[in-house]
């Protein structure tokens, strides 16, 4: 008994000069655990596994009792790394496990990760349910990213009674890495019973409830976390994709507007909120959404601010567009020359919808003159002609465009649909075949049965 209390004293001393240090192998701040591993209190229970616990500790002989208290604790108190080499020399393998585990911890407050496992797995290997090893091999390894690693010494932490907020959290995440939403989300409960108000800890039961498809719960949580937290626009991210999933835009649409008016909205947020509004035909409030996304991306992505541009185009929605393609000029000054291409091909598109036709030909022949391959070109081009009632270059640009892989299909359509015009049903009927032959679609299918009927009609 008395050799127990020598120990715990021996430790304690070395304890009390370490705890008042900040941080145990801090993480950067933008590392998904820096909030839960920079947390002070959590660096002083790192720092206190330099103490001892005298119900689950391994034995030492009274000759290894005094050189530790004599060469060892004075150098932890001055500086741990200086302890590295005589905690070298003591941790034999007939040794106490308690050095192997010191040498670990030193190596670990050091961030030497790869001689930190090590040395923990050592002292877990002389004693195996040592709590402590098992406890800072699982930290070690949940630091050093090896998620799927840790899982096993936390959960022999927790079987040896060792189990706290930190350990489930960290246990929780391990879980969320790898896929095992159901043992997460047990985890995180377990964790939130210790720290009810840990942040990361309920965002990734909101997690876990999201990856399991039950988004009522995730949202009750999230509820909670916003009232809390109102500033922290993963949140309201997190609530707005919750809510699609849910095929609720609207009030996806409010959490995206709230995550904006914060000022915290990113270009990807805003372009949602744009797609979002034009699904609810808001097209005023999309063009606005959208131009603040051109804004805060700086012209550095123009393949998104086109998807937004052709959104609005194919809406018809013409005076927005418009207004879309100068943000997108004012901001693009570099555009790729496939960017640029697109981007004359929906002007084009506008141009024709608003009767400036003549202008927008003159780029289509333009494009289609360095491109004669750019099958969305010659179509367009051909719909020019066919709406001006030049038969002959409609056809040709249709027949150029129908012997480009992928246009095929569009290609015999329009073709068709100029055979219609003419009352020629028959070859029209064959050009729509040819078409569903490319690619089958329903609604070219109903008009061919139409135009089949027209066809047989005219044979009668």
């Amino acid at each position: 008994m008395m050799k127990r209390v020598l120990q715990v004293i021996l430790f304690s001393a070395a304890v009390s000069e370490l705890a008042a240090a900040p941080k145990f192998a801090p993480l950067p701040e933008s590392h998904e655990l820096a909030s839960v591993w920079n947390d002070p209190d959590f660096a002083k229970r790192l720092m206190g596994s330099y103490g001892f616990a005298s119900d689950a500790e391994p034995r030492m002989s009274p000759e290894e009792q005094g050189a530790y208290r004599d060469k060892v604790v004075p150098l932890l108190r001055e500086d741990p790394k200086k302890a590295l080499t005589i905690l070298q020399g003591m941790a034999k393998p007939s040794a106490s496990a308690l050095f192997d585990f010191t040498l670990g911890n030193v190596y670990f407050q050091s961030e030497d990760l790869t001689n930190a496992i090590k040395h923990f797995e050592a002292a877990i290997a002389k004693f195996p349910d040592y709590r402590r090893a098992q406890k800072n091999l699982a930290f070690a390894l949940v630091r050093d990213g090896k998620y799927k690693e840790g899982i096993l010494p936390l959960t022999r932490t927790v079987a040896l009674g060792g189990g706290d907020g930190k350990v489930y959290g960290l246990l929780g995440f391990a879980y969320l890495s790898q896929g095992r939403f159901a043992s997460a989300a047990a985890a995180y409960g377990q964790a939130l019973v210790f720290e009810p108000e840990n942040f990361d800890f309920n965002l990734g039961a909101v997690k876990c409830a999201v990856s399991t498809a039950n988004y009522d719960h995730a949202l009750a949580l999230l509820d909670e976390l916003v009232k809390l937290n109102p500033d922290r626009e993963a949140l309201w991210n997190l609530q707005a994709n919750i809510f699609i999933q849910k095929e609720q835009p609207a009030k996806a649409v409010t959490s995206l507007e709230i995550l904006r008016r914060l000022g915290k909205a990113t270009p990807q947020n805003l372009y949602l909120l744009g797609d979002l509004h034009m699904a609810q035909e808001t097209r005023d409030l999309a063009l606005a959404a959208y131009s603040e996304a051109i804004e805060k991306d700086g012209g550095v992505n123009p393949a998104k601010a086109l998807r937004a541009a052709q959104i609005i185009v194919s809406r018809g929605a013409w005076d927005e567009a418009r207004k879309l393609f100068t943000k997108i000029r004012a901001t693009s000054a570099n555009l790729a020359s496939t960017e640029e291409l697109k981007l004359f091909k929906l002007e084009s598109k506008v141009a024709m919808a608003t009767g400036a036709g003549e202008d927008a030909i003159r780029v289509l022949e333009q494009i289609i003159e360095r491109n004669p391959l750019d099958g969305e070109a010659l179509l367009l081009a051909g719909d020019y002609y066919a709406k001006n009632t030049q038969i002959e270059k409609a056809e040709f640009r249709f027949d150029t465009a129908s012997k480009i892989q992928g246009f095929e299909a569009d290609a015999f359509v329009k073709r068709a649909q100029l055979l219609v015009q003419s009352r020629k049903y028959a070859q029209a009927v064959e050009f729509l075949h040819k078409a569903q032959k490319a690619k089958l679609r329903d609604n070219v299918q109903r008009y061919l049965e139409k135009v089949e009927l027209l066809a047989r009609a005219g044979q009668s």
